[in-house]
């Protein structure tokens, strides 16, 4: 069988199942009419081990509710102009946790797609504070 033949009721459990128990932490986003990243759906055991917020603090907000003074807009603009064409992302930039301290993110954003246009957003992130 191939994936593309799953049921959507098994792919939504499969892909639950390995988001769960993910060393990443991931997120995923609804698509928002203006293009970017809409409400945050859902996150991972692993986001709220990397941000400190559990999933019921951050249900229905931002992504960007992890950014800071210190988040480079560069990385924010880059990561805005190739999700808007349809592109993946990869970069790293300085989040917040909830409890104010920094950490450094690498991150992919990969946009889910129906019929040509981005419905939501899987982001895979990693504290890569402490590498060398």
């Amino acid at each position: 069988m191939k994936v593309e033949d799953i049921s959507s009721e098994l792919g939504f459990t499969l892909f639950k199942t390995a988001a769960d128990r993910a060393f990443n932490a991931i997120t995923v986003t609804e698509a928002s009419p203006q293009g970017g990243a809409g409400p945050i759906i859902y996150v991972n055991e692993a986001f709220t081990e990397m941000t400190g917020y559990t999933p019921d603090e951050v249900m229905g907000k931002s992504p960007g509710m992890l950014q800071g003074p210190n988040t480079e807009p560069a990385v924010l603009e880059r990561l805005a102009s190739q999700i808007s064409k349809g592109e993946p992302f990869h970069g790293e930039t300085i989040n917040y946790r909830k409890d104010g301290t920094e950490f450094i993110m690498e991150w992919h954003v990969i946009p889910v797609t129906q019929q040509g246009s981005a419905t939501h957003y899987v982001a895979v992130q990693h504290d890569v504070t402490g590498r060398i």
